[in-house]
């Protein structure tokens, strides 16, 4: 690997054809809208075909079941279509 790319998330998901295109986000915290809320700056688009967006997702979801299998995430119950949110465990809330 010789190229890192830090990114704080999704922000929209772009799909023509047989090619994903994935724009990613930043916030910039020291920079603040009207409302005063952290500047969001997409700044990198990833452009994959289809068949590596869906392998991908497979990737993803083997770590998120990994994750919580070991007790880092826990599912919100009633989770509807299987969303997962991210929520603290005993020995993190400290």
């Amino acid at each position: 690997m010789n190229q890192e790319i830090f990114v704080d998330g999704i922000s929209a998901v772009h799909v023509t054809g047989n090619l994903v295109r994935i724009d990613l986000m930043t916030v910039q915290p020291h920079l603040k809208n009207d409302n005063g809320q952290p500047v969001v700056e997409i700044n990198t688009r990833l452009i994959m075909p289809l068949e590596g967006f869906i392998q991908s997702r497979a990737v993803q979801d083997n770590i998120v079941n990994q994750l919580l299998e070991a007790g880092v995430l826990k599912k919100n119950q009633p989770a509807p279509s299987n969303v997962v949110r991210l929520a603290a465990t005993e020995s993190n809330e400290e």
